[in-house]
């Protein structure tokens, strides 16, 4: 009797860490290996020219729309930031080339569509604001 109590405690234990766990990892910033540039023509939509967030959604997700009024509401604030969404189950190629395995996941490219973090899950205001700090600048503020 005594080591059945024993197993079920230590089961809810480990379920409890991998819970907390999975809740820490929700919406932070990772920062990732930067590789080649992701093109407007590629994603299907203009890349901002300082930054740009590329969102992964499907349409059976349920953190995807307001992910996407979040995102949406912090690029209008600059003329220099866009907001990418695309369908994963459309664009398959894409996802499976960036390694997307769940959505939403957010890849913040910088100016020259490289790249610089990802985000799985859903971000807060917050963790979406200090990615885009994060960005570094690339070029100038000048327009032609």
């Amino acid at each position: 009797m005594v080591l059945r109590i024993v197993i079920v405690v230590a089961i809810l234990v480990l379920a409890t860490a991998v819970a907390l766990w999975w809740q820490r990892r929700q919406g932070v910033a990772r920062e990732v290996e930067r590789a080649g540039a992701l093109s407007s023509t590629t994603l299907g939509a203009k890349r901002g020219y300082h930054a740009t967030f590329v969102q992964f959604s499907t349409p059976m997700c349920a953190k995807c729309p307001p992910t996407a009024q979040l995102l949406t509401r912090i690029a209008a604030e600059d003329p220099r930031v866009a907001h990418i969404e695309i369908d994963a189950a459309e664009r398959l190629d894409l996802a499976r080339e960036l390694e997307i395995m769940r959505t939403p996941t957010i890849l913040l490219l910088d100016g020259d569509g490289v790249v610089v973090s990802r985000i799985s899950g859903a971000p807060t205001e917050q963790q979406a604001r200090e990615a885009l700090a994060a960005v570094p600048r690339t070029g100038t503020d000048y327009t032609i």
